[in-house]
């Protein structure tokens, strides 16, 4: 069985299995590789291979820009030539009649002068303009968006890990960085990371990098493994928080929680990790001289290749120091001034009996060794380290937050009228003794095991995270003494007793003990838990009882359903999900688990648990295997009779599976609806009479192919009408075919055979094909009627989509409806999206092929070009008009884009039917020349939008290969040295492109890419 985890491309919540981790394949060759002896040549040879690729870019630019310069330079003076035989019109008809005869004439020669500019403006002897009919004016939004978009789709890593990936790893250079050396303690290296920042500190950054790989991974020797693994989602535009937050199982909710913790020291297993890594003897892996880029850039292969290309590109020159940081001979890490303005205490170290004292003011801290007592006073927050094995009496009379982490406390006193204790890692405390009119908060992510809890009267216990049990022996739970008040997501393993549990609201809650190694078989560890959309964060992977407290509800408004959402990992180490919903029952007087969201779909063939699976809360049918041969259903009812839609996932690599649709209807708000997955081959038959329908949220196509998977629509035997799909994408996504950026390589193959199908793009995805910045495959049709609707924003009826290209289009049988708007072909190319080569031949017959273009029904269109197109065989294609003659493809340092042959002459501007006889018609002539100045004015538009795209995605590799030459790298000891050059290069800004061509200025930019 595959791995299950939660996937949200963008805003996905569709569960998805996975048969295969690439990320992991493609790390593996990281681990095998050693660091210290090969590092300088693996940076070589791919620093060597950035600089051809960037050279090659470079020529692709060169000769780009020499085309829109041309361009440029002729607009510019037909736009002149505009605005003064406008001016000529104005005054032909506001002056005296004697004036006109000499306006008519110069009026005359500024078009005979547009005529010869506009034909003698060519490029390798292609025209640059068509002498065509304008057509429409209004509608070149659908370009300017697939100009101004192109390359947004990746988040961008935070600047500290981009800057860490240059870091020297070699652990003695690391601790020279924080100021310590071998002699330190783990004391020492928390305090030390306490005291950096990330941005500040590249070494710092180094560690963080580090670590998260190893949560990642699931262990300190596979973190290079789990850094890869994150930078592979984020380069396939998955949003960095979400990419945390899936891959460490839910233990980070995203990137910035995960920097508070770790700066603060309080991250998981930190400590032993940094001990490790920079102490130990033995360290589980040898990095030696090595770089972060090195080792990756060690991986090899193109993908790699092209992933670091995008991070050098980002790389900026270092920042000045923040005001009042440390600088000189202290080195990156060294402590910030305490006299520095706005800048907190370095934070110090500081043994104190059996535990230390870690924090940036220990003034409140004082130990008396003869009471073996320590005191904690003052409002600052400290982090109290055992570092003894013999217990130690606390008292805390402050209200700064205490951390305990892994200590030993035979007693914990508390006299504040509100003390703070956060847990992290696991504590014992002999006895918490709460003083007359004292209330105690606990939070964090640890465990606290308390063995007596006593109060004096007037005691609150407040619990808003982490776990605590309440047990003597650690078996028998102690009854509560004190008034416990749940105000956030914990775990209180405790009997009620007579004080009882409240919510924060003071409703009584009831407990459910949550047993997970029974609930969750197979699994080796619990790393996150969500209850009612609030998580635990808290050491999950004990045997302890997890013991929550839950509003039961009352009669009256009826017994409230709690979602729990549990992740960790199986024995493998592979990331699983379960969901569980909880409800009251009254007659057991306890919570019981009921199905919120029961199975809405009926399956043939194969084993639950085995060839498919239903899982609750993103109502996902997950098929595992070709033994399921058909499906109906897809609309439920919850636990409290709300309708809900289930949606349909196949696991990755299945194979050959064919699926009999029996009406199926899966309409979701977010996510896909019909996952293909990656790496099949699916058929899909439709039953006579019915119906099927696909409706995917923002970003999905309704029917969404993934990599190297194939699909094929054929009619079921049986009598009666043929039966119907329907299939709907939504912003960027098509109908059927490929998500919304969801890569860059043509892919997916779908085949049409039989059945009445229709399909309906959104916002640049096709109705059959490519999505938004989404290549396509091949689309064959051998029978069946298909309506293919490509939506408003680029995309076309069956092929491309905007800015992304389709293969080849054979239509050989059937009847076929297409449509599309915003210019591009019904059959055929899209904005800035070509097409391979059309065929329709056969008994095909197209009943209606209409472009969002006069003249660009099947084929080419005005912003994307086609391959040949060939019409034979007796093959109707009714009205439809052909267009082959595609733009002027334009690099622009990444994939060629088509610069479009706009419609722009003379007789198109309609400059030869000019009058200023009369009045009357010299405002018609003012009238017609203002539509050509908006219509010049929109080329210009895009023109200067393609002149900015070329200059932002060429600048990182003009600054790669400005600083890369084949003799440099030849010596592998300079590798490091060229990746620092590169590092503290500083590359041409957006800005800088806008103001360097054509005279055009930022506000005419500006105001164009507002255009949507």
């Amino acid at each position: 069985m595959g791995e299950l985890t939660i996937r949200r491309d963008r805003i996905l919540a569709a569960a998805r299995y996975q048969g295969t981790d690439r990320a992991k394949e493609a790390a593996a060759a990281v681990k095998s590789q050693g660091p210290s002896r090969t590092t300088g040549l693996n940076v070589s040879e791919t620093l060597q291979r950035l600089m051809s690729k960037a050279g090659q870019a470079e020529e692709r630019v060169r000769e780009g820009r020499r085309t829109l310069q041309t361009g440029e330079t002729v607009l510019a003076e037909v736009q002149d030539s505009l605005s003064r035989m406008a001016e000529l019109a104005k005054r032909a008809a506001e002056g005296p009649p004697e004036d006109r005869a000499a306006l008519q004439e110069e009026l005359d020669r500024l078009a005979e002068g547009i005529g010869r500019m506009i034909g003698g403006a060519s490029v390798n002897g292609a025209p640059l303009f068509l002498d065509e009919d304008l057509g429409t004016v209004e509608d070149l939004e659908a370009l300017l968006q697939a100009v101004s978009e192109e390359g947004e789709e990746v988040q961008p890593l935070p600047d500290w890990l981009v800057r860490a990936l240059d870091q020297d790893l070699d652990p003695k250079k690391l601790l020279d960085a924080l100021g310590l050396d071998r002699n330190a303690t783990s004391a020492d290296l928390l305090a030390a990371v306490m005291n950096s920042s990330l941005e500040g500190s590249p070494a710092v950054g180094a560690l963080a990098a580090l670590y998260l790989g190893a949560v990642i991974a699931g262990s300190a020797d596979q973190a290079l493994e789990g850094l890869q693994m994150l930078l592979q989602q984020v380069a396939d535009g998955v949003p960095l928080d979400r990419a945390v937050e899936l891959l460490t199982g839910g233990l980070f909710s995203g990137i910035d929680d995960f920097q508070a913790r770790f700066t603060s020291g309080i991250a998981p297993g930190l400590q032993t990790f940094l001990t490790q890594l920079l102490l130990s003897q033995a360290p589980a892996q040898d990095l030696t001289g090595s770089t972060l880029l090195g080792l990756l850039a060690g991986g090899g292969g193109t993908d790699m290749d092209l992933m670091l290309m995008g991070l050098l590109t980002v790389l900026q020159a270092p920042q000045a120091p923040p005001e009042g940081a440390a600088a000189g001979e202290g080195g990156e890490g060294a402590p910030v001034s305490h006299e520095a303005a706005g800048r907190a205490l370095p934070a110090a170290a500081v043994p104190l009996g059996q535990v230390q004292g870690i924090g940036r003011d220990l003034s409140g801290l004082s130990f008396d060794p003869a009471a073996g007592l320590l005191t904690v006073s003052g409002t600052a927050d400290v982090i109290l380290q055992g570092m003894g094995q013999e217990p130690q009496a606390v008292l805390i009379a402050g209200s700064g937050r205490v951390t305990l982490l892994d200590v030993q406390l035979s007693q914990l006193t508390v006299t504040a009228p509100q003390a703070r204790v956060s847990s992290a890692g696991e504590s014992a405390l002999g006895q918490v003794l709460l003083s007359k009119g004292a209330s105690l908060v606990l939070e964090g992510s640890g465990l606290l095991k308390i063995a007596a809890l006593r109060g004096e009267g007037g005691n609150v216990l407040r619990l808003a995270g982490g776990a605590a049990v309440l047990s003597q022996d650690g078996r028998t739970l102690e009854a509560l003494s004190v008034p416990a008040v749940l105000d956030g997501p914990a775990s209180l393993a405790a009997g009620a007793g007579a004080a009882g549990v409240t919510s924060s609201a003071g409703r009584p809650l009831e407990p459910f003990d949550l047993v997970w190694k029974a609930l969750l078989p197979g699994w080796g560890a619990l790393t996150s838990l969500t209850v009612d959309g609030r998580q635990i964060q808290t050491a999950l992977g004990q045997s302890f009882p997890i013991r929550l407290w839950l509003d039961k509800g009352d009669p009256s408004h009826g017994w409230p359903v709690h979602a729990l959402a549990l992740r960790g990992k199986d024995a493998l180490g592979r990331l699983k999900t379960r969901y569980a919903y909880l409800r009251w029952d009254q007659r057991a007087r306890a919570f019981q688990e009921v199905p919120m969201y029961p199975n809405p779909f009926t399956v043939t063939g194969g084993e639950d648990g085995l060839d498919w699976v239903y899982e609750e809360e993103p109502h996902a049918l997950h098929i595992l295997s070709s033994r399921v041969t058909a499906l109906s259903g897809g609309v439920g009812t919850d636990a409290d009779q709300v309708p809900f839609s289930g949606r349909i996932v196949l696991a990755d690599g299945i194979g050959r599976i064919g699926l009999d649709l029996e009406g199926v209807d899966c309409r979701v708000p977010f996510g896909r609806a019909f996952d293909l997955g990656r790496e099949n081959q699916v058929s899909l038959a439709l039953r006579p009479e019915t119906e099927e329908r696909f409706e995917s949220g923002p970003g999905f196509a309704g029917i969404s192919l993934g990599e190297d998977t194939s699909l094929t629509i054929r009619r079921q035997s049986g009598d009666g009408a043929p039966g119907a799909l329907i299939a709907v994408g939504h912003d960027g996504g098509a109908g059927i075919g490929r998500d919304c950026a969801a890569g860059r390589e043509r892919s997916g193959k779908i085949h049409i055979q039989g059945g009445v199908i229709q399909a309906l793009g959104e916002g640049g995805g096709a109705g059959i094909g490519a999505g938004k910045h989404s290549p396509a495959g091949p689309f064959l049709m051998t029978g069946g009627t298909v309506t293919a609707v490509g939506g408003k924003g680029g995309g076309a009826g069956i092929g491309a989509g905007l800015g992304a290209a389709a293969g080849d289009i054979t239509i050989r049988g059937g009847c076929v409806w297409a449509e599309a708007a915003s210019h591009a072909a019904a059959i055929g190319a899209a904005v800035q999206g070509t097409c391979g080569d059309i065929q329709i031949a056969g008994t095909a017959k197209i009943a209606k092929a209409e472009g969002g273009d006069p003249g660009a029904d099947i084929g080419a269109c005005l912003f994307g070009g086609c391959g040949q197109v060939d019409i034979s065989g007796g093959a109707d294609i009714g009205r439809a008009k052909l267009r082959t003659r595609s733009g002027i493809p334009l690099g622009t340092g990444g994939e060629a884009v088509t610069l479009p042959q706009f419609r722009l002459s003379a007789g198109a501007l309609r400059l030869d039917r000019l009058l200023l006889s009369t009045p009357e018609q010299a405002r018609t002539a003012g009238a017609v020349l203002e539509t050509g100045r908006r219509w010049v004015g929109q080329i210009q538009s895009v023109y200067s939008a393609l002149y900015v795209q070329m200059e932002q995605s060429a600048a990182g590799l003009r600054s790669v290969q400005r600083y890369i030459s084949v003799a440099r790298v030849r010596d592998t000891s300079a590798a490091g040295a060229l990746l620092e050059d590169m590092r503290r290069s500083i590359l041409l800004q957006p800005g800088q492109a806008i103001d360097t061509h054509s005279g055009r200025g930022a506000g005419d930019v500006g105001q164009l890419l507002d255009r949507r």
